[in-house]
């Protein structure tokens, strides 16, 4: 049997009776499909996305920039925000961690332009120092104030260590095609760029050179990325895949619809892994822009297991039943430093008596699985509606097929609801304000004193110190 990303939704159905109400809504799901790839929905003008094929125009010039920027740099920064970078950081870090060595004398990676933390910046520009670095900065308007801040910084910083000409050939840029802020400066400047394309929302770029780059850079299989996203797309997209029994996109779309109905607000990604945590990053943008609108959507948020069971455990067993899990999980593990070696470690025998003789000898992988096992029962018989994601492994394959997945049913759920899953209103508030505080819009005298006659009520501790 060939190996497959399966959803398991078992143990919703066990909490909250589900599959008479899946059966009858499913036909809404393939409609949704359908609108999505006749481009009928709103939004449409963001789902270039569908296509894998069609987003790998400048896959060769990657590859072969990516050689060159490995020849002269043991360090890349990342400049970028929301899905400009989260992207490529959940699959860097799934394969590259603190713990583990760069692949091949692949540049160790590094990411700005997501915070405005003083500390961090004078951090990262200290390590800096010890490394022969690059930037790559990513946005597709060049006016996101994050990037736009860290790119004045970064780019100041190789200027003034490497001079005017050998800081051009260190600047890589990926913007618009034609318009746009940082366009102009790439043309201006000189520096080598590459294309987010139109059709292709944020959120949704990880598939483009906004993903590819970096992970190129970086020397992760991106190959396999690739074939495992455009597998996915094949499945989600063909015309003879409409049933409840294959289509994992369509399932999980109407299993996080019809929960929120029955008042679970909230979804948690439960990874099995540290190497996991910006994928759960990854996750929450994409499902937390695309489904928080008009005062509804599911809040998404993640955890790591079992770490995460000694702390917001206690909450998924007794707390306010308005949470489901969804878990990804795999049984083949294998090393970041060493990807191609299967992993498998033995817990030795204690030289103490510690009371645990009951994992002698075992793998931990096993101990884990047990864990896991444990773990989805107790909350099923705490009354949490648990689906399991399995990948056969953490590979670049089966984390492009997962990712394009989560897309597709992300899209699918919102048209259902009667959202637009591809825009973003809400984030658009906080820069307003922001912009008219720096100075950049009018308004903001005004928006001090809304601040300063907001600052009524406060408690103020006994103690002062210094």
């Amino acid at each position: 049997m060939q190996n497959r990303l399966t959803l398991d939704w078992t143990k919703v159905h066990d909490v909250v009776p589900i599959e008479k109400e899946l059966s009858e809504n499913f036909p809404r799901y393939v409609e949704a499909k359908k609108k999505l790839i006749m481009g009928d929905g709103p939004g449409h003008e963001f789902t270039g996305w569908l296509q894998i094929s069609n987003l790998l125009d400048e896959w060769k010039r990657i590859q072969e920039v990516s050689q060159n920027i490995k020849s002269h740099s043991d360090a890349v920064v990342i400049i970028g925000i929301g899905g400009s970078y989260i992207g490529a950081k959940a699959l860097y870090q799934a394969f590259n961690n603190d713990l583990s060595k760069n692949w091949k004398g692949s540049p160790r990676l590094f990411w700005a332009g997501h915070h405005l933390s003083t500390d961090e910046a004078l951090d990262l520009l200290e390590v800096l120092d010890e490394y022969t670095p690059s930037i790559i900065v990513i946005s597709k308007s060049g006016t996101t104030t994050e990037p736009s801040v860290f790119f004045r910084i970064l780019s100041q910083y190789l200027y003034q260590r490497f001079g005017s000409d050998e800081a051009k050939e260190r600047i890589f840029c990926v913007t618009d095609e034609k318009e746009g802020v940082l366009r102009k400066i790439a043309e201006q400047e000189g520096y080598e760029a590459f294309t987010i394309p139109a059709n292709v929302g944020g959120r949704y770029s990880v598939f483009t050179s906004v993903g590819l780059l970096p992970l190129a850079v970086a020397g992760l299989s991106v190959e396999d990325f690739i074939a495992g996203a455009n597998m996915a797309s094949l499945d989600c997209l063909s015309e003879s895949n409409h049933g409840s029994e294959t289509h994992l996109a369509l399932v999980y779309a109407a299993l996080r619809n019809i929960l929120y109905s029955k008042g679970y607000k909230v979804e948690s990604l439960c990874s099995w892994t540290p190497k996991l945590h910006a994928l759960g990053e990854w996750w929450k943008q994409l499902m937390g822009e695309s489904d928080g609108k008009q005062g509804t959507g599911i809040l998404p948020t993640s955890v790591e297991f079992t770490t995460d069971l000694h702390s917001l455990g206690q909450y998924f067993q007794d707390g306010e039943r308005i949470l489901f899990a969804s878990h990804i999980y795999s049984k083949g593990t294998r090393s970041a430093a060493h990807p191609m070696i299967q992993g498998s470690l033995k817990i030795p025998t204690s030289r103490n008596d510690d009371q645990m003789q009951c994992v002698d000898h075992k793998s931990l992988e096993f101990v884990q699985e047990q864990a896991f096992l444990a773990t989805i029962l107790a909350h099923a018989d705490g009354k949490v509606p648990t689906l399991v994601w399995e990948l056969p492994e953490i590979s670049p394959f089966w984390l492009g097929y997962w990712m394009y997945t989560q897309c597709f049913a992300c899209a699918v759920g919102g048209y259902v609801r009667g959202i637009n899953p591809f825009d973003q209103p809400g984030v658009e508030a906080y820069k307003q304000h922001m912009f008219a505080l720096l100075g950049k819009k009018t308004g903001g005298s005004e928006i001090r004193s809304r601040l300063e006659r907001g600052q009524r009520l406060k408690t103020i501790g006994l103690s002062t110190y210094g």
